[in-house]
C-alpha cells in the first residue's frame, strides 16, 4: 500500500503571509515596533525636557532643548545610591534564594514519587499561588512584620519578594524537569549519586536556560515591586519604585526628576536581559513546551 503523504500544518508565519502580503506585514512590524518604543522614547526625552516644556500643554513631542537639571536635581540627593543599592540587594538576594529553593522545590515534585495527576495539582496550585491578589495580604504581612521588628528593613522585603516568586519559579521549572531524559538520572544512580548530588552536578547544569529565564523573570518582579516596598519600607529600606512615587507630591507632578529616576531604575534591567537574551529566549522556548 501506497503511504499517503502526511500534510504539512499551516505555520503563523504562513498563515499571516497568504492573509496578508508583504508590505502589510512590514507595516505592522512598524506600528509595533513604534508602540514599543515611543514609551521608552518620552521618558527618555523627559528627563532631558525643560521645565516649561515637560509641563506644556498639549505635549511636546519634539523638545526644543535639552537641559541636565533633572539629572543634577535626582543625583544630588544624598539618598539615591542608597536607595538603588536597596533595590538591587533586595532583588539579587530575593532572586537567588528563589531560584534555589524553587529549582529544588520543582526537581522533588517533577521527579518525586506522586501520580502524574498529583504532579499536575501541584503545578495548577503554584499558579493559582502567583494570581493571588496581593493586596489581600497587606495588612497581616504589614503586622507579622511589625511584631518581628522587620519594618523598613531590607529583610522584610527579601522575605516578601522571595514568597511572591517563588511559586513562579516553581511552576515555570517544573516545565523544564519534565523534559528531561530520565536515562541521565538512571546512569547516575548507578554511579552512586544520591538525590542531591544528582540535582546539584547534573540536572542544574543541564537545565542553565531555564534557570537564566526563572531568574530574570523574579529578579525583574523583584525590582519592578511596590506595594510591600512602600508599606514595609520608611526611609532606610526605600527601593526606587517608592522613590518614583514619591514625586507625585500634593504641588503636582514632578516630571523631570520623576523621568529621570525611571531611567535609572530601567537601565540594569535591559542591561541585564540584554546580556542573558540567548539564554532568556532558549528558557522560555524550552519551558513552553511540555509533556
Amino acid at each position: 500500500m501506497k503511504m499517503k503523504k502526511q500534510r504539512k500544518l499551516p505555520t503563523p508565519d504562513n498563515i499571516i503571509g497568504n492573509f496578508a502580503g508583504r508590505p502589510v506585514r512590514v507595516i505592522l512590524v512598524v506600528l509595533s515596533m513604534i508602540l514599543i518604543l515611543f514609551p521608552l522614547y518620552w521618558l527618555l526625552t523627559s528627563s532631558f525636557k525643560v521645565k516649561a516644556e515637560y509641563l506644556a500643554n498639549p505635549p511636546v513631542l519634539f523638545p526644543s532643548s535639552l537641559t541636565l537639571d533633572s539629572y543634577e536635581s535626582v543625583f544630588g540627593k544624598d539618598q539615591l545610591f542608597n536607595n538603588f543599592l536597596n533595590t538591587m540587594i533586595v532583588a539579587a538576594v530575593s532572586t537567588i534564594i528563589s531560584v534555589l529553593l524553587g529549582s529544588m522545590a520543582a526537581y522533588s515534585v517533577a521527579r518525586g514519587k506522586i501520580g502524574k495527576r498529583a504532579r499536575k495539582y501541584f503545578g495548577l496550585w503554584f499558579m493559582i499561588q502567583k494570581m493571588y491578589p496581593a493586596i489581600a495580604t497587606a495588612i497581616p504581612v504589614y503586622l507579622v512584620m511589625r511584631t518581628l521588628h522587620l519594618i523598613d528593613t531590607r529583610t522584610a522585603l527579601i522575605i516578601m519578594n522571595t514568597s511572591f516568586n517563588l511559586p513562579l519559579v516553581i511552576w515555570l521549572m517544573m516545565g523544564f524537569f519534565e523534559q528531561l531524559p530520565y536515562e541521565l538520572e538512571e546512569s547516575a544512580m548507578l554511579d552512586g549519586c544520591g538525590f542531591t548530588k544528582r540535582f546539584f552536578y547534573i540536572i542544574f547544569p543541564i537545565t542553565k536556560p531555564g534557570i537564566i529565564a526563572s531568574g530574570i523573570l523574579a529578579f525583574i518582579g523583584a525590582w519592578n515591586e511596590f506595594l510591600f516596598a512602600v508599606i514595609l519600607s520608611v526611609n532606610k529600606s526605600k527601593t526606587l519604585p517608592v522613590v518614583i512615587a514619591g514625586f507625585i507630591t500634593d504641588r503636582g507632578l514632578e516630571w523631570g526628576p520623576m523621568a529621570v529616576t525611571a531611567v535609572i531604575t530601567l537601565v540594569p534591567v535591559l542591561l541585564i536581559v540584554w546580556a542573558a537574551q540567548k539564554n532568556f529566549v532558549q528558557g522560555l522556548a524550552m519551558g513552553a513546551v511540555k509533556g
